[in-house]
């Protein structure tokens, strides 16, 4: 993928470093203004369709008031009921935002690479977006790093019709070292497996590792905390705790009850990670098998049809394998992965017609991990292809 954004980033931040000690000393010098560009990815021609009206018109609302802060807001959509769009939110008559079509497409497959591949080469590649800061949101369907041909209400990142993305491709469409943050409005994309994967695609993932109830990210109050001129890991909890507050608060009676978790990850941190678990799970694979799952927090429900769970939250599963001197390395080692992290006391789940389960928050460590089980064969087998499980069960 043509990145050639990068060596300006470098430069723009060097020249402004040298302005800045060159003329400091003179109180009428103002610092650069900060720009960045942000790219909702909507992959929407499934049933999450008519969200994503919703959610455009929740994006544009939250766009007033200059939220933007001079930077750049795309929204790229493939809704079932239209043909995709690259649109960019701008100021129209009198200061109201609206939506300019900068790309009209041919129907599509938006889960394919070479679909989203293009897009961000349009928005990334093109040098009409060049920023001080980059970043993306993948809006779809989501069930970590799950196979989508393991059965049909499996999927990873991504649907369009009968079409999906597996992680392992959405790991070779991203660009490396382009985004400063990744947001996941998405099912069940928090989990150590996705992070990992994509560690090199931007400093921070959000994501949660839990069902996100179909109206998604509470846009209206969110955009002017995308385009903030702040550390990112503060604008991401910003971000989070909104997430968290706007769904905690729903009341009994409402559409949905409160439901929703959330964490933020360091991706830098994943190496360290990494090597800690390293020592703790290799040669592991009967004493997983043997464990009672059902001792777990489990973070997922699939389908009421699938009698086995696969997705449990990481730091429960570690604690049953690791030694007291690894799990107090593993402990300090999450405090560096993990900058924030909150859930509501039950997860809401639209399989079977609607449940809930309850979450410990006192086990929640903010992401979820898979728990190799022998009945689970084919999933085991798919796990081997990841690059978590090549890193840290491999020995």
């Amino acid at each position: 993928m043509n990145v050639k954004v990068i060596p300006y980033i470098i430069y723009r931040s060097v020249l402004s470093l040298y302005v800045v000690c060159l003329l400091g000393c003179s109180p009428d010098v103002e610092e650069p203004a900060f720009k960045r560009t942000v790219l909702v990815y909507m992959s929407a021609d499934n049933s999450l369709s008519h969200f994503s009206h919703t959610n455009m018109e929740s994006i544009l609302k939250g766009a007033a008031n200059d939220y933007l802060n001079g930077g750049n807001l795309l929204i790229y959509t493939d809704p079932v009921d239209d043909v995709p769009q690259l649109v960019e939110v701008e100021k129209g008559a009198g200061g109201v935002i609206g939506k300019k079509i900068v790309k009209t497409y041919p129907e599509q497959n938006s889960a394919s690479q070479e679909v989203m591949r293009s897009v961000i080469d349009e928005v990334f590649s093109s040098g009409q977006y060049v920023a001080d800061s980059y970043g993306l949101i993948l809006w779809s369907h989501g069930s970590a790093w799950l196979p989508s041909d393991y059965a049909d209400y499996l999927r990873s990142f991504g649907q369009d019709g009968n079409s999906h993305m597996e992680i392992n491709v959405l790991k070779e469409t991203l660009p490396d070292h382009v985004f400063d943050f990744i947001i996941f409005d998405a099912c069940y994309m928090a989990s150590v497996e996705v992070a990992y994967a994509l560690r090199d695609k931007a400093g921070y993932i959000m994501a949660s590792p839990t069902e996100i109830l179909g109206e998604g990210l509470p846009y209206q109050q969110i955009v002017r905390y995308l385009f903030a001129n702040e550390p990112v890991h503060q604008l991401l909890t910003r971000i989070g705790l909104t997430f968290y507050t706007y769904y905690n608060e729903q009341q009994a009676g409402t559409a949905y009850p409160a439901s929703a978790s959330i964490s933020v990850v360091r991706t830098e941190a994943l190496q360290e990670l990494k090597e800690v678990c390293k020592a703790i799970f290799p040669g592991k694979e009967e004493e997983i098998f043997q464990l009672d799952v059902s001792t777990l927090q489990r973070l997922d429900y699939l389908s009421a049809n699938f009698k086995y769970n696969a997705l449990y939250d990481f730091g429960d599963f570690v604690s049953h394998l690791a030694s007291t001197e690894a799990y107090s390395r593993y402990l300090e080692s999450m405090k560096k992965v993990i900058v924030y992290k909150e859930t509501t006391e039950k997860a809401y789940y639209g399989a079977g017609g609607g449940t809930t389960f309850p979450i410990d928050k006192s086990r929640f460590c903010g992401i979820s991990s898979y728990v190799p089980q022998r009945p689970l064969a084919a999933l085991n087998e798919w796990y081997k292809q990841l690059d978590w499980y090549k890193a840290v069960y491999e020995e």
